[in-house]
């Protein structure tokens, strides 16, 4: 949900004044695309965030997140909605041969360092993109909602814009149903949500192509197929992110007034677009401050407030150059380490493929790849789509094991990052079986009906680091 602000009561005032300093930011950016490429950067890096589940000896949530960051260095870590989630914050890598390597023990090493401080309080760390345990009780922020403003603000904030409570229902198998009066529902929600900065002349190009991509990750990477006892959507963070905090009352509701969390308007012509989207969007969060204009502190605050599935983000660097990057929010928690490295790589290779691969990006109609967004999201891998080739419907596993293969091949090839064969074999393999965590979730609770048990052998496996694929029953 963002950085900490400074105080959670603010006046009409504090309003007008916010939404002053902003539009004034957004003119800074508008004027720096005017100046155009000589101020921005053009390569390429990758970064990620990654949310977990702290679990007690007994596999429930465990709300002690302050207690382990007690433990760790804030430059990596931080608070998540509930206080049984943490996230951890990767480092930033430039694309080349060795990054696979890098990420990996970057990885791999952070995450050792957050199970090592959470064993000190007798509990594990889940990757889970909706943990099968949490129940309505669970979402009571007296005991379960971290100590941060912004996150009683963000309640607050959607009571007064909604003007009634926020109600959660979807259907997959099971009617999914949840009634609350404040933004906790979205601590269902687990993510691993990757950065990649693109090149500021083909950032249109790279933007359509992580459309079409977050097509087919939201398919391959679904692991969010139980909520709240139910069979649900195979990825269902994304019903329950976009419900769960939509500030619109009835009437903009009616209206059809876009959801703060939403997949996107439509094809662009420059980034530019997306950022000046947001003065359709109601402030959130009126926290002024006194910093220069390029800090685009106030820009940024309201940009971190709309959750769409592929956030735009600009942002300074080092060397004084701006830099455009993509925050890609479909793919969830888990199932392990090595799954989600794959998802990374193979999420990565297929936006570069796409890009460099000369076919013309919108030839499909807007509206079909958003229809087809959902229903991969409702339905799974095994489920049609149409390829973004000819536009043709095929089944999404079995393009995904060949040609979606190949291009995310000629992707990574194109971008000189080696070591990424054992990643790239786990795609086919999971394409071919058609295994990924959701699947195995309804699998696995189909045959037994025990959730407790299903935790615990999630975790077994999650511990063993074994691709989901492999998993059996």
């Amino acid at each position: 949900m963002g950085s900490e602000i400074h105080k959670t009561v603010f006046t009409e005032e504090d309003y007008q004044a916010f939404e002053k300093a902003w539009l004034s930011e957004l003119d800074f950016v508008q004027n720096l695309f005017e100046q155009g490429s000589a101020l921005f950067s053009e390569s390429k890096r990758i970064g990620y965030e990654l949310e977990t589940c702290i679990l007690d000896t007994e596999y429930q949530p465990a709300p002690i997140n302050q207690k382990i960051l007690s433990e760790l260095d804030t430059t990596f870590f931080t608070t998540e909605l509930a206080n049984y989630d943490l996230e951890i914050n990767g480092s930033v890598f430039t694309l080349g041969p060795s990054t696979p390597l890098e990420l990996k023990e970057n990885i791999t090493w952070l995450f050792q360092e957050a199970e090592k401080s959470a064993k000190k309080f007798n509990t594990h760390l889940g990757f889970f993109g909706v943990f099968p345990k949490l129940m309505p009780e669970h979402f009571d922020p007296k005991h379960y909602q971290s100590d941060m403003k912004r996150y009683t603000l963000a309640s607050q904030r959607i009571h007064e814009l909604r003007h009634e409570s926020v109600e959660l229902l979807f259907h997959g198998k099971d009617e999914v149903k949840l009634q609350r009066d404040d933004v906790m529902s979205e601590a269902l929600s687990t993510s691993f949500q990757i950065h990649f900065q693109v090149p500021f002349s083909r950032a249109t190009d790279y933007y359509h192509a992580a459309l079409i991509a977050s097509v087919i990750m939201v398919g391959f990477g679904a692991n969010a197929s139980l909520v709240l006892g139910k069979r649900a959507w195979y990825e269902s963070r994304i019903p329950i992110f976009e419900q769960s905090v939509d500030v619109r009352d009835k009437e903009r509701r009616v209206q059809g007034d876009e959801k703060r969390v939403h997949f996107a308007h439509g094809y662009i012509d420059s980034w530019l677009e997306l950022f000046e989207q947001n003065k359709a969007f109601k402030i959130m969060f009126p926290d002024v401050v006194n910093e220069p204009v390029e800090k685009l502190y106030h820009f940024n605050l309201h940009n971190g407030t709309i959750w769409r599935w592929i956030r735009p983000i600009i942002s300074q660097e080092k060397n004084g150059k701006w830099g455009l990057r993509m925050e890609l929010r479909v793919l969830p928690s888990g199932p392990t380490l090595i799954d989600m490295q794959t998802n990374l790589w193979f999420f990565i290779g297929l936006i570069e493929g796409l890009v460099k691969s000369g076919s013309n990006l919108t030839q499909i109609p807007f509206e079909v790849i958003k229809d087809d967004f959902y229903q991969i999201a409702k339905w799974g891998m095994q489920h049609t789509f149409h390829e973004p080739v000819e536009g043709k419907s095929r089944l999404l596993n079995e393009w995904i094991s060949r040609e979606g293969l190949e291009l995310a091949k000629k992707g990574l090839a194109s971008l000189g990052v080696q070591g990424t064969e054992t990643y790239l074999d786990i795609v086919k393999a999971r394409a071919l079986n058609g295994q990924n965590g959701a699947v195995w979730q309804l699998k696995h609770f189909e045959k037994y009906r025990n959730i407790n048990k299903l935790v615990e052998d999630y975790m077994k496996h999650l511990e063993a680091d074994t691709p989901v694929h492999q998993w059996s029953l």
